[in-house]
């Protein structure tokens, strides 16, 4: 005679009867599974065919849990927890507003290989978006912490689409901020009566100056900032 095993109901699950529960998750392809490192994607990696839609994972050795949003035969694992860095942005929802904040080193202002200031292409603040979006500026705060002495040279600043394109902002006049002799701080807003050529996908952010910045010896201030931007679909095939 053979035995059928049925998967308990919700009136079994007692403090007593917790292999019951354990039977119905097993049962049902949805344990609650732990792994040592980053999960991988794909019917051929991690827990390929025992964890169904839905199962958590932790990786307890970086302490980040994960959920399956793919399929029995193929997880996907998706990021549940935030890092300490704050979400990025694939892990959210396009066209919601987002920040980035970050700093030009005193060698990076006057510096003139790519991704420094005083280079052609300028700092990139908000890195490139994936094909087919684009990152529309909202605003930028800059802002020029001054220390024991002004840099010399330097051009006029803007906020321009990466990769040497147009300027989305006015500009910020050198002798106002990158010569500064004091803390400034000033905020860029896209500019209102031009139309702006965003390029299509992949464009960066970047803050850029017209001549890259000298200094006279002892200049030792930072440049902090802070954009505030969206990236949505590019709108067109």
């Amino acid at each position: 005679m053979s035995t059928v095993t049925m998967d308990p109901t919700p009136a079994s699950f007692t403090p007593i009867n917790m292999f019951a529960m354990l039977r119905a998750m097993v049962n049902n392809n949805v344990p609650f599974l732990t792994i040592s490192g980053a999960p991988v994607n794909g019917a051929s990696g991690s827990f390929a065919g025992q964890a169904g839609p839905g199962v958590g994972l932790v990786d307890y050795l970086n302490g980040i849990e994960y959920q399956n949003t793919g399929t029995l035969a193929s997880p996907v694992w998706t990021r549940q927890t935030v890092a300490a860095t704050g979400l990025t942005s694939n892990q959210i929802n396009a066209g919601i507003i987002q920040t980035i904040t970050g700093q030009i080193s005193a060698a990076n202002i006057i510096a003139t290989t790519a991704g420094a200031l005083g280079h052609a292409n300028g700092v990139i603040m908000v890195p490139a978006c994936a094909a087919k979006s684009v990152n529309v500026l909202l605003s930028a705060t800059i802002a020029m912490d001054f220390l024991t002495a002004a840099y010399t040279a330097g051009g006029n600043t803007t906020v321009n689409i990466g990769g040497g394109g147009a300027a989305l902002t006015g500009l910020v006049n050198t002798t106002t901020f990158i010569q500064a002799a004091s803390d400034v701080i000033i905020n860029l807003v896209p500019l209102a009566a031009t139309n702006l050529s965003y390029v299509t996908g992949a464009n960066s952010l970047n803050l850029v100056t017209s001549i890259a910045p000298t200094n006279p010896g002892t200049a030792a201030g930072v440049i902090n900032y802070q954009v505030t931007y969206q990236t949505i679909p590019a709108l067109i095939d």
